[in-house]
């Protein structure tokens, strides 16, 4: 296998940290001298990586630390005077004893996006390493690098971009099957990215063993889970679903500290990661398949055409109002615009307004600025942790769309190419093209979803007791009374499952220390020890 890899499960990297310092005139370092995280693919360029990954190195006296070209992979680092700490894990940095003051700034786009953006963490002194970013320490000085990058507006047909597409999206794949010899088993969503990266493993002789999608509803199947199966049956390959219901704060409580405290999703995905804690083999994202191919804020269509509109008129704060009230709303139990806002960081809207539109604007000269703005933020801050962390225990983690040749060329396209046309999309039509058999299978939009089932009374009375667990651990200045009323969220202004993360994660940061930091990881760790076991309700087997 022409790969590295090394995984780091739930929220325990206990010894993935560097630490180096001047101590008497003299390098003195403590940690791990050599860690290669990630899943790290052989490059475009001999000798170059990519993927989604990190690693460092101490060579007895200088440190250097690397993450993947666009940076999906979050490597944390402090600096502290003539000493540096990286590591992949903030909440390790904290448990060390870096600075946690918290950065204003970057929780007040958080409680308004739900996302941070550029490199920023909720700490001031805690930052990620930017996108293709060289971290250096020598001599009690450190320095960080990372390339420029530029986009230049190809002239191109849609169809010749078409054709483009399918090419690189197949030497993508390609160069996946060529670094893993062992088991594929693939997430399997109701949309075009998993979708398209199946098929194509399959195109090229390579069918997964199995692929796999969750949901929480037992024998109700949502719409996504029927899509998945449609295509699964069409195509012949295994489809498991893992269906049951799970103790959402338990999760919720894991999945802030995967995500590093840097993310208000990812806990509905539990069980993937679960999965693959028992299941050694690859996994392919579609990270990223949507924004590429042009759906950005709504699959190519008219919020898409508005967005470019004012971006090239430099009408960037309209652009990111849109999508702070978008998203307040859809947290908000009132279609409140303002959603977190006034709850967490109130009196901040203008300072946050101005700090996302200067940060889109600085990709004003490409042919889509909004599209690169929301890789290189919301897709690779937020959703970047699904490869790093929910997929983090699988073998190896396949993320093809990030590939470089391809997503320079998706960079390069002009809007008008990329866009929705005649009600369907740009990627609907590379699939199409390039898998004329299966273009009447239908995506999730296609079907309907049973309606939920009664939660059952045993499932209720878990939930009250993880609910209840959950609060005594929160309560370190308060009640667990107080906080197990919060978490319920009776008269708070956000929907359920947003006012338990959120609250979760305020409280977290409010109370962190180094001391709290640590037990956060115990935690964790007893949390994913007490993880059911029991996770796949459904299962085709295709005939041979």
């Amino acid at each position: 296998m022409d790969i590295q890899r090394a995984t780091i499960s739930d929220a325990s990297p206990n010894t993935a940290f560097a630490d180096v310092s001047i101590r008497d005139g003299k390098p003195d370092f403590t940690g791990l001298a050599t860690a290669s995280l990630g899943t790290r693919t052989p490059g475009r360029i001999s000798g170059a990586g990519q993927g989604i990954f990190a690693r460092w190195h101490w060579d007895g006296t200088a440190l250097s630390a690397e993450v993947d070209p666009y940076g999906f992979y979050s490597l944390y680092y402090c600096v502290d005077g003539t000493g540096v700490r990286v590591s992949s894990s903030l909440l390790q940095l904290a448990a060390l004893g870096c600075d946690l003051t918290q950065d204003r700034r970057a929780l007040s786009v958080f409680h308004r996006l739900g996302f941070f953006i550029n490199e920023d963490t909720p700490f001031e002194k805690i930052k990620v390493l930017p996108p293709g970013g060289k971290l250096t320490w020598r001599d009690g000085k450190v320095t960080i690098e990372a390339p420029d990058r530029r986009y230049k507006e190809l002239k191109i047909s849609r169809s010749e971009a078409i054709d483009g597409y399918i090419d690189l999206f197949r030497q993508s794949i390609s160069r996946t099957i060529k670094a893993w010899d062992g088991p594929i088993i693939s997430p399997l969503s109701g949309g075009r990215d998993s979708r398209h990266i199946m098929v194509e493993l399959a195109h090229q002789g390579h069918k997964p063993d199995a692929c796999i999608t969750f949901q929480h509803g037992g024998d109700a199947w949502n719409s996504e889970v029927k899509a998945a199966r449609a295509i699964c049956e069409a195509v012949g390959v295994r489809h498991d679903v893992l269906g049951y219901v799970r103790s959402r704060q338990s999760d919720i409580v894991r999945a802030v500290a995967l995500t590093e405290l840097c993310a208000d999703e990812h806990a509905q995905m539990m069980p993937l990661h679960d999965y693959y804690l028992d299941h050694h083999a690859a996994a392919y994202d579609g990270i990223a398949g949507d924004v590429l191919s042009g759906d950005v804020m709504d699959r190519g269509g008219e919020p898409d055409a508005i967005a470019i509109k004012l971006a090239r008129a430099g009408k960037f704060a309209e652009i990111v109002q849109s999508m702070i009230d978008g998203h307040g709303r859809v947290i908000s139990a009132t279609d409140d615009p303002r959603g977190a806002a006034d709850l967490y960081s109130p009196g901040q809207d203008e300072e946050a307004l101005a700090y996302v539109a200067q940060a889109m604007e600085k990709h004003a000269d490409a042919p889509n600025p909004v599209q690169v703005f929301f890789l290189m933020n919301r897709t690779r801050r937020e959703i970047g942790f699904v490869a790093r962390g929910i997929l983090g225990t699988a073998g190896a983690t396949f993320c093809p769309y990030l590939d470089e040749d391809l997503a320079e060329f998706c960079f390069s396209l002009p809007w008008e190419v990329s866009n929705m046309q005649g009600g369907k999309t740009f990627h609907d039509d590379v699939t199409d093209r390039a898998y004329p058999a299966f273009a009447d299978v239908p995506f999730e939009e296609g079907f309907t979803s049973d309606p939920p089932p009664r939660t059952p009374m045993q499932h209720k009375i878990n939930s009250v007791a993880d609910m209840a667990r959950v609060a005594r651990f929160l309560a370190t200045d308060s009640t667990p009374v107080t906080e197990f009323r919060a978490l319920l969220g009776r008269g708070q202004p956000l929907v359920s499952g947003s006012n338990e993360v959120l609250h979760i994660h305020h409280r977290l940061i409010e109370t962190l220390s180094p001391t709290r930091a640590r037990e956060l990881l115990t935690f964790a760790e007893e949390l994913a020890a007490a993880r059911p076991r029991d996770l796949m309700s459904d299962s085709f087997i295709p005939s041979t």
